[in-house]
């Protein structure tokens, strides 16, 4: 599993020019899934994205804090872009895991996510669905993670 990690100022996601979700401050995760991910490899992802320290403290120390310590929102999507190989000009998908497998190994992570944190603060776009993202990175903070590299969970 593959995720994109941007630390934001704001995101929002549209789906047939409408609003579907936005958040303030927090993160954004764009996540792709591969044919091998497992519920572990999401286990793994969820437990990272909540712990990693990517914003500052009270005393703007940089680094200091995770978004469950400052109570921020996670906006996610999939993106099974992520896994793209190319063939000459053009990219090919075969890494990634179907959609109605990876649909269902995808509503495991969020709820992994909303479990360890808060249902509240996890919000979504649509699967599979074409949309427009709006992400304002902030920094730019920008970290990715592959499940098959992670270590020290």
């Amino acid at each position: 599993m593959k995720i994109v990690i941007q630390r934001v100022s704001s995101a929002s996601v549209l789906v047939d020019g409408k609003l579907i979700n936005s958040i303030s401050k927090g993160l954004c995760l764009l996540i792709g899934i591969t044919t091998d991910d497992t519920e572990k490899d999401a286990d793994m992802i969820a437990k990272k994205v909540l712990d990693i320290k990517l914003f500052e403290d009270e005393f703007q120390k940089r680094w200091a804090k995770n978004v469950v310590e400052n109570e921020y929102e996670i906006l996610s999507l999939s993106q099974f872009t992520l896994h793209a190989t190319l063939k000459g000009r053009k990219p090919d998908f075969h890494k990634s895991m179907a959609a109605d497998l990876s649909k269902e190994l995808y509503q495991y992570l969020l709820n992994k996510l909303r479990n360890l944190y808060s249902a509240e603060k996890i919000k979504e776009g649509v699967f599979g669905a074409y949309c427009q993202v709006n992400i304002v990175n902030d920094g730019p903070v920008t970290i990715l993670l592959d499940s098959k590299n992670i270590t020290n969970i």
